[in-house]
């Protein structure tokens, strides 16, 4: 497996003896901004090598000596470092590989901070240390290691033919883009050690450089216009890669810094879908750009409102989840919604939008219980096979589930696994629960919820239960796979 210049270059951080005199970003050590790793120092220096520990600075030149790193046609880290801010602040090889002296003598994996544990974000705090301090309290620091556990068990399908691990892990995201290695043309010991060294050494979904190439600056600017070397568009309309029945190879390139991975990986609302694929939704839970964009529903006939100014808006998911460039990915009203919003307009507006269709979701899900506990004797089994098998029941022939209940359930967690209730696109989700109505109608004309199971029931409990059939299906449907 060959792996391009990030994995293999020469190296190198200010590393001193004393942990608390570690120089980073032209002298200043340690993470910025209070952060909430005290230890950072020493994190940084246990991710050296022991052959790297006694090494010596050689400089960024040092680099390019003998044809390495910059001399050769194939690899030209140094002459693209040159153009970048990293370069015009004195961030060099070093700053971020350790010492390279060792490494120089004799090149070698063993003696210079390199792949995997280069990829650490515990690299990069060393001067964006505010921005590292929000990433921790961010999703993407973690990891979910059902799919990288998965992908260890059985290579073939979950990553060379699903690619769940595209996504799930920032390490194969950036061997993807950076190393220029595609999951398929991988062997099973290769998937295995990358899916172990996720696990073991950088245990998150996304780290910096999964999303930035801390070598080169890119084509691709910030929402407002800066370069801060992003490996894809923060803005994109054109969803012909993510549309309904796309395969995982062309969802998990889509060129969009967040959508390549919040998207519903191919989402298909059509019938012939719906009715082969009765196991689970067929739209990733992580929907969102769908969602945003007004694609992937059951949308049945009349006028479709697919999107509003959410989805053209300069930045697009950026614009409102990193204000300031906050790396928490979490909303503000005074700060995402600026200046479209004022805080106290966005607030009322996001509260109203998320009630009625939280309202609306659970009308419909008691519609879905009534229906299957008048046909089948017991209100789960309208739900896909893999949720109803998971509570320890048997579901029904899913020839004997009419297609009008098949929309509506497509179009319930359409709505539901893109966890905004609303505001992403209020007129989109509104849509698509209308239309699971009507669907509903056809097969079922009872009132809209089952007898006192509305009765004061609060918004907060409404959510809760709408959450818990989120989660009883994602778990279903990895209890199912594996």
């Amino acid at each position: 497996m060959k792996a391009r210049h990030f994995f293999g270059i020469i190296a190198a951080a200010p590393f001193l003896a004393s942990l608390w005199a570690l120089q980073s970003c032209a002298g200043q050590g340690g993470p910025l901004g209070g952060g909430i790793d005290p230890g950072l120092s020493a994190a940084f220096l246990a991710l050296l090598p022991a052959a790297q520990k006694d090494a010596a600075y050689i400089g960024a030149t040092g680099c390019t000596d003998n044809g390495c790193h910059g001399g050769r046609d194939e690899e030209v880290v140094y002459h693209q470092w040159i153009d970048t801010k990293h370069a015009s602040v004195g961030t060099t090889c070093e700053s971020c590989h350790g010492p390279g002296s060792v490494h120089s003598d004799g090149p070698a994996e063993d003696n210079i901070l390199t792949f995997p544990k280069i990829t650490s974000a515990v690299v990069c705090a060393q001067c964006h240390g505010k921005v590292y301090d929000e990433w921790r309290l961010s999703q993407h620091s973690k990891l979910i290691t059902s799919p990288i556990m998965s992908a260890v068990q059985n290579p073939s399908t979950y990553a060379r033919n699903s690619r769940c691990v595209s996504c799930h892990s920032g390490l194969w995201r950036t061997q993807i883009d950076e190393g220029g290695v595609d999951v398929p043309s991988m062997s099973n010991a290769e998937v295995q050690v990358i899916a172990n060294n996720t696990l073991n050494d950088v245990p998150h979904t996304a780290s910096c450089v999964t999303c930035h190439d801390p070598h080169s600056n890119t084509e691709f600017l910030s929402d407002d216009a800066k370069q801060v070397q992003l490996r894809h568009a923060v803005f994109n309309t054109d969803t012909t890669d993510i549309g309904p029945g796309m395969p995982a190879a062309t969802v998990t390139r889509f060129n969009h810094i967040c959508a390549q991975c919040h998207n519903g990986r191919g989402a298909n609302p059509a019938d012939s879908a719906l009715t082969s694929g009765t196991a689970r939704p067929n739209m990733h839970d992580s929907n969102q750009f769908n969602m945003l964009m007004g694609i992937g529903g059951v949308e049945g006939s009349g006028p479709v409102i697919r999107n509003t100014a959410h989805a053209n808006i300069p930045g697009q998911c950026s614009k409102c989840h990193m204000p300031d460039s906050r790396h928490s990915f979490t909303v503000s009203f005074d700060k995402g919604c600026n200046p479209c919003h004022t805080a106290a307009d966005a607030a009322a507006r996001t509260s109203v939008v998320k009630q009625e269709i939280v309202d609306k979701l659970y009308a419909l899900r008691n519609r879905m219980n009534s229906w299957a506990l008048a046909t089948f004797g017991d209100e789960d089994m309208w739900e896909y096979t893999a949720t109803i098998t998971g509570e320890g029941k048997t579901p029904p022939n899913q020839t004997l589930v009419p297609i009008q209940v098949k929309r509506a359930r497509h179009n319930y967690y359409f709505v539901l696994r893109d966890k905004c209730f609303g505001p992403h696109n209020f007129p989109y989700a509104d849509h698509l629960i209308r239309i699971a109505n009507e669907n509903m109608d056809e097969v079922f004309a009872s009132s809209a919820s089952m007898p006192g199971r509305d009765a004061g029931l609060t918004y907060e409990r409404k959510m809760a239960i709408l959450l818990s059939d989120l989660e009883r299906t994602k778990r279903a449907g990895w209890s199912e796979d594996e």
